[in-house]
C-alpha cells in the first residue's frame, strides 16, 4: 500500500545540509526525508517498547530491586550470580 506524501515545510540548518547533500551526492530533500522518516520510526519503536514494559508492570512480570541490585553488584566478582528471574 503506498503511503500518503504531504510536503511540510520547516526552518533548518542550511548550511550542514549543503555540506552533507555535496557529500553525499544527494539532494537536501532527499537527506531530510531520510531523516525524518528514520526519527519516526525510532520514535514509534520506542514507544512501542514503553508500551511494552507497562504492559509487563500491569502483569506482574516484574524483577525486584533488591534482586537486581544483588545480581549488578555480583558482576565481574568470583562469585557472580545469574541473572534474575520474574518474580524474584
Amino acid at each position: 500500500m503506498a503511503q500518503a506524501l504531504k510536503t511540510v515545510t520547516a526552518q533548518l540548518p542550511v548550511n550542514r545540509m549543503d555540506d552533507m547533500a555535496t557529500r553525499l551526492d544527494r539532494s537536501k530533500q532527499w537527506i531530510v526525508r531520510k531523516a525524518v522518516v528514520a526519527y519516526i520510526a525510532r520514535a514509534e519503536r520506542e514507544r512501542q517498547m514503553i508500551q511494552e514494559g507497562l504492559d509487563d508492570i500491569a502483569a506482574g512480570r516484574t524483577i525486584s530491586l533488591e534482586a537486581m541490585e544483588l545480581w549488578a553488584d555480583s558482576l565481574g566478582g568470583p562469585n557472580e550470580r545469574p541473572l534474575p528471574q520474574i518474580g524474584e
